[in-house]
């Protein structure tokens, strides 16, 4: 593995290689003397890691994980945990992350996090505050402060992290990133952003009944650091019944503000990743909301448009950048309802557009796919003077991380790591806020609020229900 990644930290490989002593037996140990790993490894050993959320998105990452060593399993579902932990014998079984770190904290070099967004903060906080390097599922966290609280934590603990909006490591993202910075559509002037999302429920009530607790859940768990809530399972109202969904677990948590981030806080870390990858936004200056459908006290709507302003960055000037969701998408650009070679009269089901002084490039699907300028004629010109690849391709997502857990790469190495996530997140949820408090609002980056309006600061920072974790 070390060689695949030395194109991009020879360096680092040369100091590793130093490192090598022989053993009485001729067995070579590396010993990292650098801040870069959490602890030294047998030339080949496997990072032991822990899995906090192993059923739907949690799956994904037990392949990685195994083909390391898994010493713990942990999920709020015990049948889930019990079903997955058939297919790995060796690790210990559990239905509370506190108890997890409270035992094996000594045994585990690394967990994977897979749980709804509402709880990521607490577990991946106490991992990386252990030392131990961290893969969290996107969104990073459920709140601002959380994502700067964790970006500022992991820069002084320097584990290895990775924020899961895998396709960060695609060839696609790449080259929006390499022709954007090329200036092959100019400088960028607005970006314009869609999703198919949600594409589970939204704009609803609470419901005013409850359900019994299923015997194989802890919902005290699920729940975590949310506000204590009665458990329901099923809708009952007849509208809402037909679709079949659960009202929180174990998948439709995504539409209610106490446990999840809407679509813009799930696929924007997808869909807006090629955005701030190649404008380096850093921060908004002002955000707001342009279209809200199905507003909610307890819910994110069914449909919204937001618009943030960043400002120049010595870089390139200031932009606009605009996001869609619900089946909302902007107008079909001409340079493609016309085009002769492309025509086309609607838009991807998500994507983007970013629009330049010099012509305009459309990225299909919310993983940076396939990425043209339109035109499909500018398309063909801009072919014949493409711009080199200035960014080392990805070895996979999943082995930038594990590579840094082991020294062969430096902490940061991870392409998508939380110093990356953390801003983006950031950036994102602002337009969640801008939503439900209706109205446009600036923010201060440096202070964490949003001037003149602080009944923004719940939303920043939230508060915690009593008795089940602090921060420390």
């Amino acid at each position: 593995m070390g060689n695949v990644l030395s194109e991009d930290s020879k360096v680092f490989d040369r100091i590793t290689r130093r490192g090598l002593l022989k053993g009485a037996a001729g067995a070579a140990v590396i010993v990292l003397a650098n801040p870069w790993s959490a602890r030294s490894y047998a030339q080949n050993a496997k990072v032991r890691f822990a899995n906090i959320g192993v059923g739907g998105r949690g799956g994904a990452h037990l392949g990685p994980a195994g083909g390391e060593e898994i010493v713990a399993l942990c999920d709020a579902n015990r049948e889930t945990v019990q079903k997955i932990g058939a297919k790995y014998p060796g690790a210990k079984q559990f239905d509370d992350w506190r108890k997890l770190f409270d035992e094996m904290a000594k045994k585990i070099d690394g967990v994977f996090v897979a749980t709804p967004d509402h709880t990521h903060f607490p577990a991946v906080y106490t991992a990386v505050k252990l030392g131990k390097h961290c893969y969290c599922e996107k969104p990073l966290t459920h709140g601002i402060w959380e994502a700067r609280t964790l970006t500022d934590l992991v820069r002084e603990k320097k584990v290895a992290t990775q924020m899961g909006n895998d396709r960060h490591a695609n060839e696609g993202n790449r080259l929006v990133v390499e022709w954007i910075r090329a200036g092959a559509i100019g400088t960028v002037t607005e970006v314009h952003t869609w999703t198919n999302r949600p594409i589970w429920s939204q704009g609803r009530k609470r419901p005013s009944y409850s359900d019994p607790v299923p015997a194989a859940l802890n919902w005290d768990v699920w729940l975590g650091v949310a506000p204590q809530t009665p458990y329901v399972g099923q809708w009952r109202e007849p509208e809402y019944a037909k679709d079949k969904r659960n009202v929180y677990a174990p998948f439709s948590w995504r539409g209610w503000h106490d446990y999840g981030c809407g679509a813009v806080g799930d696929m924007g870390c997808h869909t807006w990743d090629c955005v701030w990858w190649s404008l380096d936004p850093i921060a908004p200056t002002t955000i707001e909301p342009v279209k809200i459908v199905d507003k909610s006290d307890d819910m994110f709507p069914r449909q919204m448009i937001v618009k943030w302003e960043f400002p120049a960055n010595g870089k390139r000037p200031a932009f606009t950048a605009y996001w869609y969701e619900g089946g909302l998408k902007p107008d079909v650009p001409e340079e493609i309802k016309n085009d002769p070679v492309r025509q086309t009269k609607d838009l991807p089901k998500s994507g983007s557009i970013f629009v330049g002084t010099k012509g305009k490039l459309l990225v299909a699907g919310d993983y940076g796919e396939s990425p043209r300028i339109i035109p499909e004629s500018k398309m063909e010109e801009f072919k014949h003077n493409m711009p080199e690849k200035t960014i080392p391709r990805s070895p996979g997502h999943h082995v930038e991380f594990i590579s840094a857990c082991k020294g062969e790469q430096p902490w940061d190495y991870p392409k998508s790591n939380f110093t990356y996530g953390g801003p983006l997140v950031e950036a994102m949820l602002l337009g969640n806020i801008a939503m439900r408090l209706g109205k446009r609002i600036s923010w201060d980056q440096k202070t964490m609020k949003c001037p003149g309006t602080p009944e923004a600061d719940a939303m920043i920072k939230r508060e915690y229900r009593k008795g089940f974790w602090q921060v420390a």
